[in-house]
């Protein structure tokens, strides 16, 4: 007799492609900095750089912690062909304005900077793990009213967050050496009291001489608001930007 085959059906996963729930899980309860491809960078134009402190750590801008970042700042102002021009501490992020042939030279900076400054701030606080958990965002500047709404929002971004008062300057900041003031004999002599990171003269055309065009800064300028690019306490500068495109 012949027995009667039946064939027996498979079912065959499918691996690769879009899956829902598929990719890295966010490190904590929000995403972090996407992983988008940077925009192109010419010699001649500044970068503003961003960069998240990991949640629940203590201030950047007290005692041994504020010290370390000054002084992390002044040994990498001017490294790997990354200049810092001015900076801006906050409680749990960190503004640069920067300059820099190229992204490669951006790339060994920063890690020249933020790598030894996460190992000295875990020593500090005594604890281990990331400090930056996520890579840092940066900003091309190609104008001078860029390169101008970058210099205050840095220079001013205590007072976007409540805690430098109006008429006064953030002293974890370059504002106390900051040449471009309107009310420059005022700033004197706080900047002479007030510890600050050493920083690279500007040298590129637009933060040091082309945002002048629009005029010096006032101190009781405010940062424009900006929809923030990825967490959102780290709000970016700027601006003129949204005319030229992202």
């Amino acid at each position: 007799m012949r027995r009667k085959l039946h064939q027996l059906e498979f079912e065959f996963r499918q691996h690769g492609g879009k899956r829902k729930g598929a990719g890295r899980k966010p490190k904590g309860a929000e995403p972090g900095m996407p992983h988008r491809q940077r925009a192109m960078k010419k010699r001649n134009e500044p970068l503003h750089v961003t960069v998240s402190l990991a949640d629940g750590l203590p201030s950047l801008r007290r005692g041994g912690a504020l010290k370390l970042a000054l002084a992390a700042f002044s040994a990498s102002s001017n490294r790997h062909g990354m200049r810092i021009v001015q900076y801006s501490i906050q409680r749990d992020h960190l503004h640069l304005l920067v300059e820099a042939d190229d992204r490669e030279c951006v790339a060994r900076g920063m890690n020249a900077l933020l790598s030894p400054l996460a190992r000295a701030l875990n020593k500090l606080w005594g604890r281990r793990g990331k400090v930056f958990p996520d890579r840092y965002h940066d900003e091309v500047i190609s104008t001078p009213t860029q390169a101008r709404n970058a210099l205050r929002y840095v220079l001013q971004n205590g007072k976007k967050h409540g805690v430098v008062p109006q008429a006064s300057i953030d002293l974890c900041s370059s504002a106390p050496v900051f040449d471009g003031w309107k009310e420059r004999p005022s700033i004197a002599s706080i900047a002479a009291s007030s510890p600050v990171a050493a920083i690279a003269p500007a040298s590129t055309w637009l933060l040091k001489t082309g945002w002048r065009r629009h005029g010096l800064l006032d101190i009781h300028e405010l940062p424009q608001q900006k929809r923030p690019a990825g967490r959102p306490r780290a709000n970016l500068a700027d601006s003129s930007r949204r005319a030229t495109s992202r």
